[in-house]
């Protein structure tokens, strides 16, 4: 009998949690959901966390509340989440170097797959490499042209060491040939500004925060990275067009719950976090950052993560790059 009630219980609890997904006003756990977003407030990521978690209450019918918990590269949040219950009210949010990270340090103690689920992709974007106007060059086979005839290494900004943008530039000098040099940045804003200054000659940066300087024409783009050209920069190939592989990833920010999680938990949670991200506000809200929402189900964030994820390991191992 207590085990008849028990599994009741458990049956009860999917059926209400596959109701909150449609729009109901219960969502298991009897707490707040809480959305742990592994960086400081104010940052992009931030602001997407917020209007997801507003839209999501909307969804659910209950209080959605974002938590800061930033530090150790995002991993001090990453183990909040790993430690939660398994009932859907504890959701991380991070963004792509959540993949790279565990590659790059061995101390890094968790693994997406492994540690935990993926559940919906909330934004995408693409990045671009980056020229300054001044630079004599208009397409990537031009520029590596003028890069070889230089007599000095090149300048390559980058977000900081290990990122993203860091390893593509490794990835084009090598594929090039060229001595280049990494200048290591704590974000877009710095890295931005020696860029027009003239103190880089190139970056890689995403599309959304490079858009206003190409419209300009401050910036010139010569290809973008990722599965298909940015909405931003339609008329700008990407490596893979050019015939240069390695840059198929793109940059994304995501959802993800405990490993352990009962897979009806798993699907309902993403049905929910897909209908929030179409809601008007995080949808506005990502695009005018100059990213694009997604709001996939678990099945299609856990089928990308898998298609990138042995391409930045092979980046890695040609690099060298390591943290420790």
């Amino acid at each position: 009998m207590r085990w008849t009630r028990r599994m009741a219980s458990c049956v009860l609890g999917a059926a209400l949690l596959i109701a909150g997904a449609a729009g109901a006003q219960t969502w298991p756990g009897g707490a707040p959901v809480r959305i742990i977003q592994n960086s400081p407030p104010g940052s992009a990521a931030d602001a997407v966390a917020r209007a997801m978690a507003e839209a999501l209450s909307e969804v659910i019918g209950q209080p959605v509340v974002v938590e800061n918990v930033a530090g150790g590269g995002g991993q001090i949040g990453i183990g909040r989440v790993m430690q939660a219950r398994r009932d859907g009210t504890t959701i991380l949010s991070a963004v792509s170097g959540t993949l790279i990270g565990p590659m790059l340090d061995r101390a890094m103690q968790y693994e997406i797959g492994r540690d935990l689920i993926p559940v919906s992709q909330t934004t995408g974007a693409m990045a671009a490499f980056l020229v300054r106007a001044e630079v004599p060059a208009t397409t990537l086979t031009e520029f590596l042209a003028w890069a070889r005839s230089g007599s000095r290494p090149l300048d390559f900004g980058n977000y900081g060491y290990g990122s993203s943008s860091h390893l593509q530039g490794l990835l084009l000098a090598r594929h090039a040939r060229l001595a280049a040099e990494s200048v290591h940045y704590t974000g877009t804003s710095q890295l931005t500004t020696d860029l027009l200054g003239g103190r880089l000659c190139c970056a890689f940066i995403d599309t959304g925060s490079a858009r206003e300087f190409v419209r300009a024409g401050q910036l010139r783009p010569l290809a973008v990275t990722g599965p298909r050209r940015a909405s931003y920069l339609p008329d700008v190939p990407t490596f893979a067009e050019l015939g240069i592989a390695g840059f198929e990833p793109q940059i994304w920010q995501g959802m993800f719950l405990p490993a352990g999680t009962p897979a009806g938990v798993v699907e309902a949670v993403g049905r929910a976090l897909a209908e929030a991200t179409r809601r008007p506000g995080p949808t506005r809200l990502i695009r005018d950052i100059g990213y694009e929402a997604v709001g996939s189900s678990p099945e299609e964030f856990a089928a990308m993560i898998a298609r990138d994820a042995p391409v930045w390991r092979r980046i890695i191992e040609e690099t060298g790059v390591r943290v420790r």
